[in-house]
């Protein structure tokens, strides 16, 4: 039969490899893994970035109409005013000639 004989001096040679083989393999996984994180959360930003320009158009939007709205309404209240005025005034002849 064969023996594998090793001399005793590189045993802790020995020791000492495994062990960085250990962590070089764990190393490498843990590499693997922060890539994949990494991947993973570039994904995440550039679809949050995408929402976050659609979110600001839509807020422009909204803001034209906001302002659009406003403008209408302060038409509508000179509108009004002016209709007050005139059925004021309309009151006014109608009283007179009653008188």
């Amino acid at each position: 039969m064969s023996d594998i004989k090793v001399p005793s001096w590189t045993l802790p040679i020995l020791a000492g490899v495994i062990p960085a083989c250990i962590a070089w393999g764990t190393m490498q996984a843990q590499a693997q893994s922060t890539q994949e994180d990494l991947d993973r959360i570039r994904g995440v930003v550039e679809k949050t970035a995408e929402s976050a320009q659609e979110t600001g158009q839509l807020s422009k939007v909204n803001e034209a109409k906001i302002e659009a709205i406003v403008s209408s309404l302060a038409d509508q209240a000179e509108t009004a005013k002016e209709s007050d005025e005139k059925l004021q005034q309309l009151i006014e002849i109608m009283l007179q000639r009653a008188n």
